[in-house]
């Protein structure tokens, strides 16, 4: 054979060697492994145990907001008060830059105050005004304030509906208005104390203090605001100047005191997993984590089941967000709080439905850190800001929470 026929059937050869089989199907080598991908779905019903609840973690006088509530049920009536004090400008007030002035009294006030939560479905909200004690303080109790709200108002009762629907939100009367602030979501009450209402007394320091209660034609749940939302005084004085009452208008004034009181009061923690409240309540779910699933499978859901046993109270604005959190370690009510990762859910009053809260990356963390608490943490995210508290079945009881485990079993790589 001549070297030219030896290189044409080489080149045919080569040809030959790099067609593809585009129609033939795959083939594996012997050594590829021969297992499937298996997903395993498991309901654990006894893995949560020693699980406690715990109170006082937010009190009324920390909460950012003053709670106000008329809830009448079967079970009684639930009544939430706001108090507040105001501390004035002492006996005496500068008329010039070299004078003062003793304080006569006061013509009048001007109360402003924002209403920063409200259900919409509630008609004919009705706010009255009670003088208290100026002796308020953090420690006041329901009780202690009783018999002032007994007293006649100190001013006509404010209709919040009636306001609503003057033109521009004045009454031209009382001189009352409110303003609705559509991007916060929140109503601005500005309303006129004349001098009984207003009283000032130079030798108590000017300082006054007020209660309101609500009410309304459907349930009345709102919450006032604190702070730099909070109730603000603006006094218009008489001061002796040589003998002679001039008209003075000081600075506004902010409280001193913003609180709320309530009854009838907190019931105690039971064996049930309280969550929200005021004080609020937190509960703790300690999870033995299956060995198998946390070093040799790969997470791909997590379900979190609680029943409750009571269903949370209020009126329907007082649904409230709990979040299922997980601690950085478990030493009980003092337990620090992992904030990298939480799951909230919305908790309605009168519901008593399953809950169900997403854990998946929960449990994708202790099953990356085996250092890591396996500690479920249920709070409200916004603690002692709703009356509304939610308990649960314990693991003691027959509907125990559950934990459902979406997993997929370690792959047999290098078994032929």
């Amino acid at each position: 054979m001549t070297r030219r026929r030896l290189a044409l059937v080489g080149a045919v050869l080569l040809a030959a060697a790099c067609v593809e089989r585009l129609t033939a199907p795959g083939h594996c080598p012997d050594f590829c492994p021969s297992g499937q991908i298996t997903v395993v779905d498991t309901l654990l019903t006894t893995s949560i145990n020693r699980d406690s609840a715990y109170r006082g973690y937010v009190v009324s006088y920390q909460s950012p907001v003053m709670l106000a509530a008329f809830l009448p049920d079967t079970t009684g009536t639930l009544d939430g008060r706001p108090i507040f004090r105001f501390n004035g400008f002492g006996p005496r007030l500068p008329i010039s830059s070299v004078d003062t002035g003793q304080i006569l009294g006061a013509d009048s006030a001007r109360l402003q105050l924002y209403i920063v939560r409200r259900d919409t479905a509630t008609h004919n909200l009705r706010l009255q005004f009670y003088r208290l004690p100026t002796t308020i303080d953090t420690t006041t109790t329901f009780d202690a304030v009783a018999a002032p709200f007994t007293n006649a108002p100190v001013r006509p009762t404010v209709n919040v509906d009636t306001l609503l629907a003057q033109p521009g939100g004045k009454d031209p009367v009382t001189g009352d208005s409110v303003v609705v602030d559509t991007v916060n979501h929140r109503w601005l009450l500005s309303l006129k104390f004349d001098t009984a209402a207003a009283r000032y007394v130079g030798t108590d320091s000017g300082a006054v203090a007020y209660g309101i209660r609500i009410a309304a034609d459907t349930l009345a749940s709102i919450a006032f605001g604190k702070g730099s939302v909070g109730p603000v005084l603006q006094w218009y004085l008489r001061v002796d100047s040589l003998g002679m009452p001039v008209a003075r208008k000081p600075g506004i004034l902010g409280t001193t005191l913003a609180n709320f009181v309530f009854t009838p009061p907190t019931a105690p923690l039971d064996s049930t997993l309280a969550v929200g409240g005021v004080p609020s309540a937190r509960s703790l779910l300690r999870v033995a984590f299956p060995k198998f699933i946390r070093d040799s499978s790969q997470i791909i859901r997590g379900t979190l089941f609680l029943v409750p046993a009571v269903a949370a109270r209020g009126a329907p604005a007082d649904s409230f967000v709990m979040e299922a959190r997980t601690v950085l370690a478990d030493f009980g009510r003092k337990s620090p709080i992992d904030a990298r990762l939480d799951d909230p859910i919305v908790i309605h009053p009168g519901s008593t439905d399953t809950i169900k809260i997403e854990v998946t990356n929960m449990l994708q963390l202790w099953a990356a850190d085996t250092t890591h608490p396996t500690v479920f943490l249920l709070r409200p995210q916004a603690e002692a800001q709703y009356f509304g508290e939610i308990h649960f079945y314990p693991s003691k009881a027959a509907l125990r929470p559950t934990l459902q485990i979406t997993y997929v079993k370690q792959f047999p790589f290098g078994v032929p």
